[in-house]
């Protein structure tokens, strides 16, 4: 049988050479990465090249690439002249909107950091554009990527784990307050979100993908206590979900820079879980109903379906998200983490942020459009604010 020859790498552009950029260049750059970088866009001219050398690369080595890669300031004008098939987008999260929507609509297909949007209506917007238009929308949900992930969201929608009671995640990912001064943009209600919408969006969609659910309620309460920011520091809230099963979340900036931590638990009637990340350290503890522990089976399980390379997505989960959407593209199907997810999962925040506002128990979907720019002044005054 004639071996099937690879399909021709994908024309990539990537707009936004911030902090989160740098393991977009690595995953792209990769060999076999199925994508060929052929412009950068950033407002600042010496930032492609500042990003390079961020990303490893030598003076040299990041002139030479430089010389063969179209450098931009204006994200509209390099769709119009280079038509890449895939763009990535790393700018603000209160900019992802119209760079996103300019991108789908000149024929890209794109890879959206999170979140999605920071408004309802724009979010949905979003994912309709990718339903008509047939263009695959990725998003940085990295957790979705990580190893044994897979298997168990497909086990658990199996009923491997017995019904679902409930589950809670704790994301605890500390900046200090040197984060927030870096850019006027970081930490405010129209261009970034507090510790729900930029932290904890992602560890959402994981903890309701992987209870097999869609969030149909949401309750909140946020403060704001150790950073001078405009959004909060401290979030704790709760979903109820279409299967019933009810998730809790923490969600927080104020814990130490030193010490990040995401990490989620699940229960059912068959066997309960425990997996995350700490200080980059993975650790997992799956257990049956008898409360024997199952983590050799699931390793062997994970090593023997997909190698030893699954294990290195720790190294940098866009490499995962990179090698899916390239799949995802050419086998005409949607990638892991897709433009619903991108939608849903902004709802749930912002059904959250709502609750806080108004203080009452908020339905899912919104029933009116939202953004996260509607909850400018919620601390003004004295509410759950300390310095």
């Amino acid at each position: 049988m004639p071996v099937k020859s690879p399909a021709a790498p994908l024309s990539y552009a990537l707009i936004g050479c911030g902090r989160i950029s740098v393991k977009h260049i690595k995953a792209v750059l990769k060999k076999n990465s199925g994508l060929t970088l052929s412009a950068i866009v950033d407002s600042n001219p010496a930032a492609p090249a500042n990003l390079l050398l961020a990303a490893g690369f030598s003076d040299k080595k990041a002139k030479k690439l430089l010389d063969r890669v179209h450098v931009y300031t204006d994200f509209e004008e390099m769709l119009r002249t280079e038509h890449p098939q895939v763009v990535a987008i790393t700018v603000p999260s209160g900019l992802h909107y119209r760079i996103a929507k300019a991108a789908l609509l000149s024929g890209a297909h794109i890879l959206l950091e999170k979140p999605m949007t920071m408004c309802a209506s724009e979010a949905r917007e979003l994912y309709e554009i990718s339903e008509s238009t047939g263009r695959k929308i990725a998003m940085g949900h990295i957790y979705r990527y990580l190893p044994f992930v897979a298997t168990l969201q497909k086990e658990i929608a199996d009923g491997v784990f017995g019904t679902i009671s409930h589950g809670s995640v704790a994301v605890r990912w500390g900046h200090d307050q040197e984060y927030y001064d870096q850019a006027a943009w970081r930490g405010t209600w129209k261009s970034d979100g507090g510790a729900l919408m930029n932290q904890s969006v992602h560890a959402l969609d994981l903890l309701c993908w992987l209870m097999n659910g869609e969030a149909v309620s949401a309750t909140a309460m946020l403060a704001r206590r150790f950073r001078d920011m405009e959004a909060e520091d401290v979030a704790c809230g709760t979903l109820e979900l279409s299967n019933h099963a009810l998730c809790q979340i923490e969600g927080t900036t104020a814990t130490s820079p030193f010490d990040h931590e995401a990490s989620f638990f699940i229960n059912g009637s068959k066997g309960n879980l425990r997996v995350g990340l700490r200080k980059g350290k993975p650790f997992f503890d799956i257990r049956d109903a008898a409360g024997h522990k199952r983590n050799f089976y699931y390793l062997r399980k994970e090593l023997h379906e997909k190698g030893f390379g699954s294990l290195l997505t720790l190294l940098n989960p866009h490499a995962g998200i990179y090698k899916d959407l390239v799949l995802a593209i050419h086998e005409n199907r949607s990638p892991i983490a897709d433009a619903k997810s991108g939608y849903t999962s902004v709802e749930m925040v912002l059904g959250m942020y709502l609750s806080a506002r108004e203080g009452r128990q908020i339905a899912l979907p919104l029933a009116a459009d939202f953004s996260s720019e509607d909850m400018k002044g919620f601390f003004d005054g004295s509410r759950n604010t300390a310095h």
